[in-house]
């Protein structure tokens, strides 16, 4: 989808903002002053304008937020302030923030990102947690990530379970090389490049790739259906890994279909779906014998739903 910018009221616009780095008054700022008019700036286009901010500033000073908060009285200079500027336009113009820092959190762990994957999200990590949960009482577990986009859920599953003492392997896939690039590059980062074997499948198509019968499953698949509306900063991601056709649920399908039977017996499919899916998943559960439980916001909201499915 095409970005278009937003209208931002009265705080610099990108243009306004990159304008100021080639015309704008030289004198010096404060660090505290420049992360105020990064604030401004981003004040409607951010939910988090002030966080946003000193992120930003504490990248281009090529520190932690936590130096950059008690640096708040130092002068920035203009070189800072240029690349920091720099970095303002493009979060005004919805690109996400951890593509401009090139990484993100997530279950604790550092992951570098990059336009190639899709950004982690604070509710993946339920796919996370209840797959430890299933996994505390196996000595030896086997696990597959479909689709893995950066490593995020393999590499924390992994991580955490070898932690625990387990003798864990999981096969990791993706149709992306470049995906999983970032992969591997994350895996090294977090030292569990031994226990993880990367390969490339669309989906089930390389059967190479797998080495059943797995004991876990997760996937976190494209769940938006191309009709549907979707924030800006999402036109910045992978369409490849946002959009699926059937109401969005055209690969959450075929992962359970062809996913199960690769499980051992007592083996959990576990799989993330997105916003307002949950009538559409009962009706296709309504004509199918699987074993399964819907997990994460059954609130009306419906804000996005983990598909559990156990193996008899």
């Amino acid at each position: 989808t095409t970005r278009q910018r937003r209208s931002r009221g009265r705080p610099l616009s990108s243009s306004e903002t990159e304008a100021s780095v080639r015309n704008g008054p030289r004198s010096p700022l404060l660090l505290g002053d420049l992360v105020c008019e990064g604030e401004a700036t981003l004040a409607h286009t951010s939910n988090s304008p002030r966080l946003d901010s000193e992120l930003l500033a504490a990248h281009a000073l090529g520190m932690s937020r936590t130096r950059l908060l008690v640096s708040l009285r130092d002068l920035a200079s203009e070189s800072v302030s240029d690349v920091f500027r720099a970095y303002v336009a493009r979060r005004a113009d919805g690109e996400p923030i951890a593509y401009i820092l090139g990484e993100k959190e997530f279950w604790g762990l550092d992951f570098k990102v990059s336009p190639d994957v899709l950004v982690p999200r604070p509710e993946t990590e339920l796919v996370v947690e209840e797959g430890l949960r299933v996994l505390k009482d196996t000595l030896a577990p086997k696990l597959l990530d479909l689709g893995t986009g950066s490593g995020c859920i393999a590499i924390s599953l992994v991580k955490t379970l070898a932690s625990q003492g387990k003798r864990v392997v999981c096969d990791a896939i993706d149709t992306s090389d470049a995906a999983l690039a970032v992969a591997r590059r994350n895996a090294a980062h977090n030292e569990v490049t031994e226990l993880i074997r990367f390969s490339q499948s669309s989906w089930f198509s390389n059967t190479a790739a797998f080495s059943p019968p797995y004991d876990l499953i997760v996937a976190n698949p494209p769940y938006i259906d191309p009709a549907e509306n979707t924030p800006v900063e999402l036109s910045f991601e992978p369409r490849s890994a946002l959009y699926s056709e059937d109401g969005g649920l055209k690969d959450t399908k075929e992962i359970i279909e062809q996913g199960v039977p690769l499980l051992a017996p007592g083996g959990v499919l576990l799989c993330e779906v997105g916003a307002g899916k949950r009538v559409l998943l009962e009706q296709y559960f309504a004509q199918r014998s699987y074993a399964y439980e819907l997990l994460g916001d059954s609130s009306p909201q419906d804000r996005f739903t983990v598909v559990k499915i156990t193996r008899s």
